[in-house]
């Protein structure tokens, strides 16, 4: 079974479902906004912070939370195996030329926590980074992809994909939950840059990374999915042991600190 299908434990999984499903407005919902939320990441830190590159609990529990993907397994039903909702899209496509070409329409006016328009041409770019990665970067889902020919961005608000032969493991695939989406110009500079760095367009924007002790996010305010998240901010305590308890910041010891502005490489 893809891993699409069962990532939803723990932390991440509250904070995906609560703030990247499609909700009522707050007063309708009722929820309440504010808070910080601290989860454990049961896990040593992540190799890396790539998505693309990585396949480990570290990775995405810590990384999720900053980034859009084009689908995803729909948040209300995560137990779900064929239950899958858009992300960046705006409807579920039905396949045409017997099943062989997708055509997704992308949200406008999403942008990335700089401020930088997100358009189709860097959803293409993400997944061509998936699909055929450039020679010497990692893309160990890249088997899972054999189907798909070419992927295009044919104007801002199109994404094409078309494959080799109909296949219904198509659309599962797609709704990978490492399938960050990522800046095309980043990429184009340096299609290693998301390595060390983080800059997506999700519901909560980087604030603070301790090598091996932590990571914190604070709400995007100019999130595409309007009211949302209701969290101020939350923080991931990475801890590989069972036995290790959750302390406040002042009795842990403290590790290399990367700032917001150097993960965002400004």
């Amino acid at each position: 079974m893809m891993m699409s299908a069962t990532w939803g434990a723990a932390g991440v999984a509250i904070l995906v479902a609560a703030t990247a499903a499609a909700a009522p407005p707050e007063e309708e919902a009722g929820g309440k906004r504010g808070g910080t939320l601290t989860y454990t990441i049961p896990a040593d830190a992540p190799p890396s912070f790539d998505g693309h590159r990585e396949g480990t609990f570290a990775t995405l529990h810590a990384m999720a939370p900053f980034y859009s993907v084009l689908i995803r397994v729909n948040p209300e039903n995560p137990s779900s195996t064929t239950d899958f909702v858009c992300d960046l899209c705006t409807a579920m496509p039905q396949p045409t030329d017997d099943g062989t070409t997708y055509t997704f329409k992308i949200r406008e006016g999403v942008r990335f926590h700089d401020g930088s328009l997100l358009t189709a041409a860097d959803v293409a770019a993400s997944w061509e980074h998936i699909i055929h990665p450039p020679q010497g970067v990692l893309s160990p889902r890249q088997s899972w992809y054999t189907m798909v020919d070419t992927v295009a961005a044919p104007d801002p608000t199109t994404l094409v994909f078309r494959l080799r032969f109909a296949t219904s493991a198509f659309i599962p695939a797609l709704a990978d939950p490492f399938t960050f989406i990522y800046k095309k110009a980043t990429l184009d500079q340096d299609p290693r840059w998301y390595e060390k760095n983080v800059l997506g367009s999700g519901p909560f924007k980087f604030a603070e990374y301790e090598t091996g002790q932590s990571i914190k996010g604070v709400r995007n305010s100019d999130y595409y999915r309007k009211g949302l998240p209701y969290l101020d901010g939350f923080t991931g305590i990475f801890a590989d042991k069972q036995a290790v308890r959750v302390r406040g910041d002042s009795q842990r010891p403290r590790g290399d600190r990367v700032s917001r502005t150097a993960a965002l490489g400004a």
